[in-house]
């Protein structure tokens, strides 16, 4: 059985570049209860990836610009698997960010996984890498699970392939409409990027991944006295951590925004279980330069209810669905070209990543974090990914900015953020 990929698929396989690649990535940690072999981890990998049909394929195109993902006659787990050793904090870090800036083979079936020894504690890390046009976060999320051990979690299966139709069905009127509101919603937000930015950069410096990591349960008591979702706390929390950033390169005004893309999961609403890309997003105007930390958060709750009211395929947020529109070859054809069109409309993508909150473990070694970490588009400065584990956020930035990259940079600013919203007037006489 094959998979045709959809336009959208296409379109991320298309504006693949060497120094943009386009794959998704997670770095997981776990702490085993015994010494642990390397090679023990990589055999468990291989043995499990081999029963995963979607791991097994590759993708295949054909001359009008259309694509499927075929079996891969000469696929070999061990291909795809590999071990390291990288001895403390930085010199994990440092790993980890060479791993994610190197791109998939597209030749073969268009995913990796890392172990990596020598983390404190006796700890080991994966680190995942698999192409957006294979899939989007929720369906990796899907087949990253079914490399852990086994567990009563259901979940979607994210390996079948789902056969579609190669013939084009016919657009309703009303599907007429809603492309035409998407395209013309685009258009109109269309913007010249902002002039020495350091949100914007042409620089092909080398990326670099950085983790943080914070209590959910702080997170909680600010949701609690605040009103709205989790996410838009992390929103907040992120958008301070860019005012910090920004301030200092004397980027911040009184009406600075900083326009992100959030991502939004179509699954739900779409009913079927296809394997590739289902998305669209929000366009948020992240207030970098407001003072005031909870003006911060009430200025991004009040977008994020107006952009959920409206629905995600509305509005510029939704360019996704409207790249499912349009024919593979125009995608051939002009992605390498617009994929560098990014800032055009938006300065960088924040996603968030639903994990499941049931314990996880790999080889009986328990999952203690797991850090999402997004692609950059070009001329995009950082790509931000977030994730709640248990009792835990997971913030990580995929960046290419020197200061930027600094953990401790990261980890500071963001306990600072979380304190001033903690601290401020509306919190007073509220259980900690």
């Amino acid at each position: 059985m094959t998979d045709h990929l959809s336009p959208l698929d296409i379109a991320f396989l298309a504006m693949e570049g060497d120094t943009n690649p386009l794959h998704l990535g997670a770095v997981a940690t776990f702490a085993p209860s015994t010494p642990v072999h390397p090679a023990r981890i990589a055999a468990v990998l291989c043995e499990r990836a081999q029963e995963i049909p979607r791991l097994r394929q590759r993708a295949r195109t054909s001359l009008l610009g259309g694509a499927r993902w075929v079996e891969d006659p000469g696929f070999a787990p061990e291909d795809h698997v590999f071990t390291h050793h990288a001895r403390g904090r930085d010199r994990f870090a440092t790993l980890v960010s060479h791993l994610m800036a190197q791109p998939l083979d597209l030749a073969r079936p268009p995913w990796e996984l890392h172990v990596i020894t020598g983390l404190a504690g006796g700890r080991f890390a994966v680190v995942a890498k698999l192409h957006h046009s294979l899939c989007d976060g929720m369906k990796a999320v899907g087949l990253g699970i079914q490399l852990f051990d086994p567990s009563r979690l259901s979940i979607p299966d994210a390996a079948e392939p789902v056969a579609k139709s190669i013939l084009p069905s016919l657009p309703s009127l009303r599907g007429i409409k809603d492309t035409i509101d998407i395209a013309s919603s685009v258009l109109m937000n269309t913007r010249p990027p902002t002039l020495n930015s350091p949100v914007l950069t042409a620089s092909t410096r080398p990326r670099r991944v950085v983790m943080s990591r914070l209590d959910l349960a702080d997170v909680h008591r600010i949701r609690r006295a605040h009103g709205g979702t989790v996410n838009d706390v992390l929103l907040a929390l992120v958008t301070g951590a860019l005012r910090h950033w920004l301030s200092a390169h004397g980027s911040a005004g009184p009406d600075s925004v900083v326009r992100a893309l959030i991502p939004v999961n179509q699954r739900s609403r779409s009913g079927d279980g296809a394997s590739g890309n289902q998305i669209s997003g929000f366009l948020v105007a992240l207030p970098v330069g407001e003072t005031d930390p909870v003006r911060r958060l009430r200025n991004i709750r009040s977008q994020m209810e107006a952009a959920k009211a409206a629905g995600p395929d509305r509005g510029a947020g939704a360019l996704p669905l409207l790249a499912d529109k349009v024919p593979p070859l125009v995608h051939r054809l002009a992605a390498p070209v617009m994929g560098r069109c990014a800032p055009l409309l938006f300065d960088t993508l924040v996603t968030s990543v639903p994990l499941p909150s049931v314990p996880l473990s790999l080889d009986g070694a328990a999952l203690c974090e797991m850090y999402p970490v997004a692609p950059v588009a070009p001329g995009h400065a950082v790509g931000i990914a977030l994730s709640v584990y248990k009792s835990s956020v997971h913030v990580c930035l995929n960046t290419n900015q020197s200061w930027m990259s600094d953990a401790h940079w990261l980890d500071s600013v963001l306990r600072r953020e979380l304190s001033s919203l903690q601290e401020s007037r509306e919190l007073v006489g509220l259980p900690r």
